[in-house]
C-alpha cells in the first residue's frame, strides 16, 4: 500500500503536467493544431501500446533469462519505430510523430522494465513523470519564448528525452541475444488483446465526436481523463503483486485481498462523483457535471479490472483476455453509436455505454478468477 501511494503522487505529477502541456499547446497554437497532435497521440497509445504488449506481459512473468532476451528484441522494436517515424514525420505528421512517441515510449518501457518486473510501481512512474516533465519543460519554453512557433518544431522538441532514453536503453541491451515474446499463437493473443484495449477505450472519443459534436467529445474526454487518473490506483496497486503472483504461478493466496480492491473501488468512484457534484455547485456545464458523476462508476469498475487482469496475467489466461478485450468492442462502440444517434444525451450517453460495457467485462474477469474451484478444475 505504501509504495502504491508513491507511485500515485508520481503518476498524478506526471498527469498534471501532461494536462498543462495540453492548455498551453491550446493557448499558444489554437485548437485546431491541438486536434492534429491528439490524433497522433490516438495513433501512438494505439501502435505502441499494441507492439508493446506482447513484452510487458511476459516481462513480469518469465524467466530471467527469457526477460532480458525479450527486453533486447523489445528495444529493437522501439529503435524501428523511432526511425519509422522520424523517416516519415515530413511526411505526414501524424504518422510520423505519432510512430516516434511511441518508439521513444516502448524505449523507456524497457528502462523501466526491471523495476515493473520486481513490483516497483514507484520507481516505474517516477521515470514517467520525469520523462514528461522533461518533453513538456523543453516544448513549454520553445512555445514561449519563440514569436511564431510551429506545432512541428514544439513536437520534434518534445521529443529530444527520448535520445537519452534511447542511450540508457542500449546499455541495458547490450550482450544478449534478442529474442521474440513468445510463439506466434502467443503474440497474436497478447497483441491482439491489446489492440482491442486500445480501441474499446479510445474508439468511442473518435465516435462521439463524429456522430455529434468535438464539444459532446470534449465533455466526454475530460471527464475520461480524470477517471483515468483515479483508476490508475487500481494498476499500479495491482503491480505491487507481480512478484510473489509470478512466484505462485497466479494463485489466489498471493493476490491483493479482496477487500482492499473493493475499499479501492468505492474511494476513487465516490472521488469521481464528489467531483461531478462540486461541478454542479459551481456552475459546470450540466453535461460535464453529470458525465462526471456517471463516470465515477467507470472509475470504480476499472479498479477492480486492473487487479484482476493483473491476476490472468499470471496465470497466462491469454486467449480468455484476448476474447473479453476484442469481443466488447462492438458492443460498447455499438451502445455509443445507438445513444448518440437516437437521443440527446451526447457525453452522457458515452458515459453510460462506458460504464455498462466495464461492467461486463467485470462480470467476465470475477467469473474467471473467483468462480468455485471445482469448475475451475473442471
Amino acid at each position: 500500500m505504501a509504495k502504491t501511494l508513491i507511485s500515485l503522487v508520481w503518476i498524478y505529477g506526471g498527469r498534471g503536467v501532461g494536462l498543462l502541456w495540453t492548455l498551453i499547446l491550446v493557448q499558444r497554437l489554437g485548437v485546431s493544431e491541438y486536434g492534429l497532435y491528439a490524433m497522433a497521440t490516438v495513433l501512438n497509445g494505439i501502435v505502441g501500446n499494441t507492439v508493446d504488449n506482447a513484452f510487458a506481459v511476459r516481462a513480469i512473468r518469465e524467466s530471467e533469462e527469457h526477460f532480458l532476451r525479450e527486453r533486447t528484441m523489445r528495444y529493437l522494436v522501439a529503435v524501428g519505430l523511432v526511425t519509422a517515424g522520424a523517416v516519415t514525420f515530413d511526411i505526414n505528421y501524424v504518422i510520423g510523430f505519432g510512430l516516434m512517441v511511441a518508439g521513444g515510449e516502448i524505449a523507456l518501457n524497457v528502462v523501466k522494465s526491471q523495476s515493473a518486473r520486481d513490483g516497483h510501481p514507484d520507481k516505474v512512474y517516477r521515470l514517467d513523470t520525469a520523462r514528461q516533465f522533461s518533453s513538456a519543460g523543453i516544448g513549454a519554453v520553445y512555445l514561449y519564448t519563440s514569436a511564431h512557433p510551429t506545432l512541428t518544431h514544439a513536437s520534434l522538441l518534445y521529443c529530444t528525452p527520448y535520445v537519452l532514453i534511447l542511450l540508457v536503453g542500449a546499455k541495458l541491451a547490450v550482450g544478449h541475444r534478442p529474442a521474440p515474446p513468445g510463439p506466434p499463437r502467443l503474440i497474436a493473443a497478447l497483441t491482439g488483446e491489446m489492440l482491442g484495449t486500445t480501441l474499446y477505450l479510445g474508439g468511442d472519443v473518435l465516435l462521439l465526436g463524429t456522430l455529434v459534436d468535438t464539444t459532446a467529445a470534449g465533455y466526454y474526454q475530460l471527464a475520461w481523463v480524470v477517471a483515468a487518473a483515479v483508476a490508475a490506483a487500481g494498476q499500479s496497486f495491482g503491480m505491487t503483486y507481480h512478484e510473489p503472483l509470478r512466484e505462485s504461478g497466479g494463485d489466489l493466496s498471493a493476490a491483493p485481498p479482496l477487500r482492499n480492491i473493493l475499499r479501492m473501488a468505492a474511494l476513487g468512484g465516490s472521488l469521481l462523483l464528489i467531483i461531478g457534484i462540486c461541478l454542479f455547485a459551481f456552475g459546470a456545464p450540466t453535461p460535464l457535471a453529470t458525465t462526471m458523476m456517471i463516470m465515477g462508476g467507470f472509475a470504480a469498475l476499472r479498479i477492480c479490472i486492473f487487479v484482476l487482469q493483473v491476476i490472468l496475467y499470471t496465470q497466462r489466461r491469454d486467449v480468455f483476455r484476448l476474447t473479453i478485450a476484442v469481443g466488447l468492442v462492438p458492443v460498447k462502440l455499438g451502445m455509443v453509436a445507438a445513444l448518440a444517434t437516437l437521443t440527446p444525451l451526447g457525453a452522457v450517453g458515452a458515459a453510460i455505454a462506458a460504464t455498462v460495457a466495464d461492467a461486463i467485462m467485470l462480470a467476465g474477469f470475477t467469473w474467471a478468477v473467483y468462480r468455485p474451484r471445482e469448475v475451475a478444475e473442471s
